[in-house]
């Protein structure tokens, strides 16, 4: 199926730009030496709004975060991939001699709750209880003393960008309210929170604090205006291996874990039809339903990421035709494997 060229050219340039830059020999050494100095596997789970990048808002190298995405960041243990992945993660983790850092996130927005969490209706209050919920869910799973999975639940202010980690109880450190704190000052806040965590794991938090306080004056210093706040997506990523766009507020990002996946892909349809009713994007753009399967070895681990490449599309295509009828009129598809190694996205023909 031929593609817009405007939002297809877009992501393809855009994977292109991102792949050589993910492989060119200075971002694969500080990638190296980022994981020497902190070697604790960071997970986030998250929503698909496309503004949650953590990787941008901390500073982070490409590469470092692994992100899962799902509407209104809802994730359950119980569902059978989802909590397959995870214990492959954790499993890995404990073979190289790692802790896994679990991030449950939740986003809001402190000037205007519309600019909030679409998937929770914008109840801020009930996002952050999910995030929690999911954090013990966790420590159930993998045990409350933390040997080796230490879940976190963070907030994610989307107006500046700022993270608020929550401790034990009610205590919360918002970065936000610290921007001009020193790094020794961070580190005892973070320590405060956290005071039976091992050392270690405070050494790898630290980077993520820095980075976001760094990010929040970076943004308070643009200025920037209010209708760069606000969900202005017009792609529909559905899959897996996205990390590469490395840029907020183009796509709703749905990994497909939830049994009910299909919902989150209406959702995000009517996310961005409300984008155009309200021009924040054009609607002459259309919309262009993006799919992505990762692969990490050439043969029948590419070969299956093929297959689930269309296969996603094909059932992704069908939920927007059957239930976002209006999205649809003006769809178009593109699909494809990406080598996890490289970051680079190929094409398939349907």
């Amino acid at each position: 199926m031929a593609v817009k060229k405007d939002l297809a050219a877009f992501v393809l340039s855009r994977n292109k730009e991102q792949c050589a830059a993910f492989c060119s020999p200075g971002a694969a050494l500080t990638r190296r030496m980022y994981r020497a100095k902190h070697p604790s596997e960071i997970i986030a789970l998250k929503c698909m709004d496309g503004r949650l990048n953590l990787a941008v808002m901390t500073n982070t190298p490409q590469g470092i975060i692994k992100p899962y995405r799902n509407i209104g960041g809802k994730f359950d243990l119980g569902w059978p991939y989802f909590g397959r992945l995870i214990l492959d993660d954790v499993e890995y983790a404990v073979s190289k001699g790692r802790t896994s850092v679990i991030l449950s996130t939740y986003h809001f927005s402190k000037g205007d709750h519309h600019r909030g969490c679409a998937g929770y209706g914008y109840d801020t209050a009930a996002a952050r209880t999910g995030a929690m919920k999911l954090a013990k869910q966790f420590q159930t799973a993998f045990g409350g003393n933390h040997a080796a999975v230490f879940p976190i639940v963070v907030g994610v202010e989307t107006d500046e960008g700022g993270l608020v980690f929550h401790g034990a109880g009610k205590d919360t450190f918002d970065i936000a309210n610290h921007v001009d704190a020193t790094e020794e000052s961070l580190r005892s806040h973070v320590r405060h929170m956290y005071p039976s965590t091992p050392t270690s794991i405070i050494d790898d938090l630290l980077p993520l604090v820095v980075g976001n306080q760094h990010y929040v004056k970076k943004i308070r210093a643009e200025k920037r205006p209010v209708v760069e706040m606000e969900h202005k997506e017009q792609i529909i990523a559905v899959g897996r291996g996205f990390d590469w766009l490395h840029l907020p507020n183009r796509a709703l990002i749905i990994g497909p874990y939830d049994p009910k996946w299909e919902d989150a892909v209406a959702t995000a349809a009517t996310i961005i039809a409300g984008n155009m009713k309200a021009k924040r994007v054009a609607a002459s753009d259309g919309t262009l339903l993006l799919v992505s399967a990762p692969f990490r070895s050439v043969g029948a681990d590419q070969g299956v990421a093929r297959e689930k490449a269309l296969y996603l599309a094909r059932e992704a295509e069908r939920v927007l035709r059957e239930r976002a009828p209006q999205i649809a009129k003006k769809l178009k598809v593109l699909a494809g494997t990406v080598n996890m190694h490289t970051r680079a996205f190929e094409a398939l023909k349907k």
